[in-house]
């Protein structure tokens, strides 16, 4: 044994680049809708088009990605990605135009595609096999901790210094957050500093052996009927989860005439909670039938959509209720998924794999964040959208239901 295993540096270089691509790009960057639409005058369904046009485009390329991940160096495509995602935030502050952002958001899927979740699952795949849960809960919760951290000091620079001034600080926070980490702590297998996976020595005769060929092909695991269970549970759990985090600062500070300050701190708590679930629910499937521990997250989501349906005005308290309820049920849901895609799911073609669940979770999300705009503009209002999101949870408890049914506790095998 090391005397400190390489991979927990790695897994911290990750969760640096993780809390700045995902907590900024993903979850702190609606904290800008408000301003775009007194600006440019903007409807609600316009200032969300271009994140839709991000998940449909990062969706597509994540299935490339997937397969450039499992041949060539994944350090390497993610040092690409990153610094492009860099490069379009700091263009960001400049646009002028709806045609602009959305090249901008276009860049952003190209770069998270090539350097988000996607290349950092399949490298804690490689390093971690029996600590794999601890290391991938880690990980997801950097997303929430960036959406925990950075709302309020957003919110604070904009009342400050206005939107374009703010958005150029995040691309240089992002760019020390986001390329340092990958340069000095991202290595592509365990087996170039001559360990194991977990932080055991590599025997002398297998140190130079290239990665495992073993787990499902592609094609075994689009047999499987695991495989459409869970592509069904994650897309519908991610048009809820999606389209509420790109709307939710909308129909707060618009809807229900929240003010910026209290609106950050809204978020800060929503994100503060799903914190607390991805630890909760990732020590939970440590000790209980992963399947079950999915189906209790799905209920902690469908509970929170229902606070948010009858919220008003006047419900401050009840505000903070639905953001600690939907931010446990987001992360929950997130943290169990993905551990059950691991564990049927991991080996020598995991990244083609995964870069075809990351698709379909994308193009979902992409339509919820549009459903909501859409309904939005159309009906007046939230409500009829946030009645559609309560559904889909219940048909994606059906979902982890009959998942359950089925015992699927082994890897694929056909």
């Amino acid at each position: 044994m090391t005397r400190f295993f390489f991979g927990w540096w790695l897994l911290v270089g990750l969760f640096v680049i993780y809390t700045a691509s995902n907590g900024i790009l993903l979850n702190t960057l609606p904290m800008f809708y408000p301003s775009l639409m007194a600006e440019f005058g903007w409807s609600e369904a316009e200032v969300t088009r271009p994140a839709a046009l991000f998940f449909f485009a990062s969706g597509f390329m994540s299935i490339i990605s997937g397969f450039f991940l499992d041949r060539f160096s994944v350090k390497r495509i993610m040092l690409i990605g990153l610094a492009g995602m860099v490069a379009a935030l700091g263009y960001y502050s400049s646009i002028s135009s709806l045609g602009g952002l959305m090249t901008i958001y276009f860049v952003f899927a190209a770069g998270l595609a090539m350097g988000g979740l996607l290349p950092s699952m399949l490298l804690l795949t490689r390093w971690f096999v029996r600590l794999r849960g601890i290391a991938i809960g880690i990980l997801l919760l950097a997303a929430s901790l960036g959406g925990m951290v950075f709302p309020p000091i957003v919110a604070q620079r904009l009342a400050l210094n206005g939107w374009r001034q703010t958005v150029m600080e995040l691309a240089i926070i992002s760019a020390v957050m986001m390329i340092v980490p990958v340069l000095f702590l991202v290595r592509n297998y365990p087996r170039d500093m001559g360990l194991q996976p977990d932080g055991e020595a590599a025997p002398s005769d297998t140190a130079k052996t290239g990665p495992a060929t073993d787990g499902p092909t592609l094609m075994d695991a689009v047999k499987s009927p695991l495989f459409y269970l869970l592509v069904f549970t994650t897309a519908t759990l991610w048009v809820c989860v999606t389209g509420v985090i790109n709307h939710q600062t909308i129909y707060l500070g618009q809807d229900l005439g929240v003010g910026m300050s209290m609106l950050g701190l809204i978020i800060s708590v929503f994100f503060g909670f799903s914190i607390i679930g991805y630890l909760l629910f990732g020590y939970l499937s440590d000790h209980f039938e992963k399947g079950h521990i999915l189906m209790l997250a799905v209920i902690n989501l469908a509970v929170g959509l229902i606070v948010l349906r009858v919220l008003n005005s006047d419900s401050t308290v009840l505000i903070f209720v639905y953001a600690a309820i939907y931010g446990m049920g987001f992360s929950g849901a997130f943290v169990m998924v993905q551990l059950i895609v691991a564990e049927y799911f991991s080996g020598s073609n995991y990244g083609k794999i995964l870069g075809l669940f990351v698709f379909i979770d994308t193009i979902a999300s992409g339509i919820g964040i549009e459903i909501l705009g859409q309904m939005r503009v159309a009906m007046g209002s939230y409500i009829p959208a946030f009645n559609v999101l309560i559904v889909l949870c219940a048909a994606a408890a059906i979902c982890v239901f009959f998942i359950n049914q089925r015992h699927m506790q082994t890897h694929v095998s056909v």
